[in-house]
């Protein structure tokens, strides 16, 4: 019998971004693997995760963890009480953080270590409590999954960790979403954004210091500069915590 795995979805945020759509893919891909599979998530996402994994149970947690510091909170003894209640054999959390006794194995993503590398790319806040919480997953996690072999050797050579617990599981591709458009496709979103066929070269993530984007639109002012037609740059995503640029 294949082991019952508890997906800690509630760190996901209102807006979804990356976090959300590496969760979401994440979910998919277990189902159709066949996993024994439950999720627990934000209220606001309850029926999205039914729909999502018809076969697996999805619990929604407290209206209250819609808020960061109750989430954190919650996580510490109300995320060991769902593991509990959906029988599960482990339980994996995606999202750096984890509960200091969670009665089951825990696997923790660790997306990447800019909290230590680079901190002035994140609020003050944020970085002194992720440095903290990746500490804690390194010491207490079961396994660690990472999505390069960069981010592995980074968790050894910053923090120490055993390199035999940690998994290299690279980011997938969900061709539902993510596939080449037809010609017609191409010519409506050039038109739409006054294109028309121009070449162009495009960011599309969230606004925010870590992404440096006035180093793009720095580059790619001096690459243009002596081009009797150059190409457009296309800047396209959501805000983040400071979306200030120059």
């Amino acid at each position: 019998m294949a082991p019952r795995v508890l997906v800690d979805a509630t760190a996901v945020p209102a807006d979804r971004g990356a976090l959300g759509r590496y969760v979401d893919g994440l979910i998919a891909a277990l189902s159709a693997a066949g996993a024994d599979l439950a999720v627990v998530c934000q209220r606001a996402d309850e029926e999205r995760y039914g729909r999502l994994v018809p076969g697996a149970r999805v619990v929604a947690g407290p209206t209250a963890i819609a808020h960061r510091p109750a989430r954190l909170a919650w996580e510490q003894t109300g995320l060991p009480l769902v593991a509990q209640q959906v029988s599960a054999d482990v339980l994996h959390v995606p999202h750096y953080t984890m509960p200091l006794r969670p009665g089951v194995p825990v696997v923790v993503t660790i997306h990447d270590l800019t909290f230590f590398t680079e901190p002035d790319a994140h609020s003050p806040v944020s970085a002194t409590f992720f440095k903290g919480a990746i500490r804690t997953s390194v010491r207490r996690a079961t396994r660690l999954l990472v999505p390069s072999k960069a981010t592995r050797d980074e968790l050894v050579r910053v923090l120490g960790a055993d390199p035999t617990r940690i998994d290299v599981a690279y980011h997938g591709v969900d061709h539902t979403l993510f596939h080449r458009p037809d010609a017609d496709q191409v010519r409506q979103v050039s038109d739409r954004l006054g294109l028309h066929g121009k070449p162009y070269v495009a960011y599309l993530g969230t606004l925010e210091p870590r992404k440096n984007v006035p180093a793009l639109i720095a580059g790619w002012a001096a690459a243009v500069t002596d081009l009797p037609d150059p190409p457009a740059l296309v800047l396209g995503g959501g805000s983040g915590w400071s979306e200030e640029v120059d």
